[in-house]
């Protein structure tokens, strides 16, 4: 699956579910925006449980489960790449994803959520933000 967008100082954010025995739990997008009446409820509350201030969830693509999100600074830039190398994201992800009713979907196994945003869509979104001039960290 590729993700790609035009709006500028994004990252993709890759997420796999899948079953410790190594099956894959598929979840689609369509299951994700179940759980919420409309989009924007659903952007409200990714954006307050999941991704540090000064970044949001612009879009979500089928397949993986896709997110697309803008970060507005270097420094929600930053905290965001942190937040996904030390593994919060990844954390925070799986508590927001990962329900009962994923679970039941896994048969009972254990559930893990892979998390992966290319370094060099961080690179370029850094080389974004710096040449609008926000490079105050």
């Amino acid at each position: 699956m590729v993700c790609c967008s035009l709006i500028s100082s994004v990252l993709n954010i890759k997420t796999v579910f899948k079953v410790v025995a190594g099956g894959v739990v598929v979840v689609s997008t369509m299951e994700v925006l179940s759980r919420w009446s409309t989009f924007d409820q659903l952007v409200t509350a990714f954006d307050r449980c999941v991704l540090p201030a000064g970044t949001s969830l612009v879009n979500l693509t089928d397949g993986c489960v896709c997110l697309t999100v803008q970060a507005e600074s270097l420094s929600a830039l930053t905290t965001l790449w942190n937040l996904y190398q030390d593994g919060t994201l990844e954390r925070r992800l799986y508590d927001f994803f990962v329900t009962d009713e994923v679970k039941e979907q896994a048969g009972g196994e254990t559930v893990e959520v892979d998390v992966s945003i290319k370094e060099k869509e961080y690179d370029k979104a850094l080389l974004e933000l710096m040449s609008e001039g926000n490079s105050i960290l």
